[in-house]
């Protein structure tokens, strides 16, 4: 059994599939939603075994940069949870720009991967 961590807007039909299959899922939020808890506070003692997010939940506002992708995934990265970013594949590139630190620990898939992805992680 699998905790997978995600952050609103995650497909349901995903989450309840992983759900029957017999795995949990915990909702996260990214500090201004109020969807869950904190993405940048998650902890190894948690127990994900994979993160799940749409890139927009990542990105801060515009005014608001003072937070970036790479400050809200620090904590994911520092525990080596692992985190997949959902973005369509053409727009990849442009995700990748918008990270520093986490460009390189994140996997970018498409929404049409993201089951089979989750499955290879967890």
């Amino acid at each position: 059994m699998a905790l997978i961590g995600y952050m609103e807007g995650t497909d349901p039909d995903l989450l309840s599939s992983l759900c029957a299959q017999g795995n949990d899922t915990l909702p996260l939020g990214n500090g201004t939603d109020g969807h869950g808890k904190y993405i940048a506070h998650v902890t190894s003692s948690d127990g994900f075994n994979v993160i799940i997010s749409y890139l927009h939940k990542l990105v801060s506002v515009s005014g608001m940069e003072h937070v970036s992708i790479d400050d809200r995934l620090f904590a994911c990265r520092r525990h080596d949870i692992p985190v997949i970013i959902v973005v369509p594949d053409k727009f990849k590139e442009k995700a990748k720009e918008k990270m520093e630190e986490s460009r390189d620990y994140v996997d970018l898939v498409s929404p049409e991967e993201l089951e089979a992805k989750v499955m290879e992680i967890i």
